[in-house]
């Protein structure tokens, strides 16, 4: 009886120890994974362990993933996914752990003009303002897709928003909003899959946009990628273009092709 008493004990201990010894659990988008180090989009790189599980596929750049740290701060499993988690855990808490660490930069395309932040924070609320969307889409984007503007006002819902084609690389929407009026959005094709992405292929962060107010106000951003887009082969497609209310007449410029002679 006291050897067996012993014996639970002692197991519990090593539980216990084992528990112990098990670190913070994070998620966060892959950059590289090679030669027994793990790099973030966020610019943070970690030793793995050599006995690492890597789950779900192999931990390819742009992937997303669930990463279990242990108590020291090495990687011991890797939980690969191709869509995006839930966040979890703080990445901050681990930064006296990574072997490389990126000082926060600016991101120049969430970066607002100082004019512009003090207009907005002085606007005066209530005001109806005509709001003009214009955005440029990859040339990959195919004739009959549809573009969409999709925001945290509209909870997230990836059509909130339609465009409307006005040439082979340029839709366009007319809002009206309030003056006073702050909203992040980002540009999509009707899905979270086709959401935009930044050239490289790592997430967009939303822009921010605010309603001043003057009578009429314009937004304009660019598409670099789409998140569902196989750029494996390298072709994109040739940029196509069709009539629209916008653009009735999209090659004015071409010539004519010859008249024929009427017969006598």
């Amino acid at each position: 009886m006291k050897r067996l008493c012993a014996f639970v004990l002692s197991a519990i201990v090593l539980l216990g120890a084992a528990g112990a010894a098990q670190g913070p659990v994070v998620t966060a988008q892959l950059l590289d994974y090679e030669k027994g180090f793990v790099f973030f989009t966020t610019g943070d790189g970690f030793r793995v362990a050599p006995d690492a599980a890597i789950v779900n596929g192999p931990a390819l750049a742009r992937r997303y993933a669930r990463v279990t740290f242990d108590a020291s701060g090495t990687v011991t499993k890797i939980e690969v996914s191709k869509t995006k988690l839930p966040a979890e855990g703080d990445l901050s808490a681990l930064h006296r752990y990574a072997i490389a660490l990126s000082p926060p930069q600016p991101n120049p395309d969430l970066a607002q003009p100082i004019g512009a932040l003090n207009r907005c924070s002085r606007t005066r609320a209530g005001r109806m303002v005509a709001l003009s969307i214009t955005v440029q889409v990859p040339p990959t984007t195919g004739l009959t897709e549809n573009v969409y503007m999709t925001s945290d006002q509209s909870g997230w819902n990836y059509q909130a928003y339609r465009l409307d084609r006005i040439d082979a690389l340029h839709y366009r929407t007319e809002l009206r909003l309030l003056s006073g009026t702050q909203m992040h959005v980002l540009f999509d094709r009707g899905s979270a899959q086709s959401v935009q992405v930044q050239e490289n292929g790592i997430d967009q962060e939303p822009y921010m946009l605010c309603i001043g107010d003057e009578d009429a106000q314009a937004f304009t951003r660019t598409v670099y990628r789409w998140a569902d887009e196989n750029s494996g082969n390298g072709i994109q497609a040739v940029p196509q273009a069709m009539p629209t209310p916008y653009n009735p007449a999209p090659f004015p410029n071409l010539p004519q092709p010859p008249r024929p002679t009427p017969l006598p």
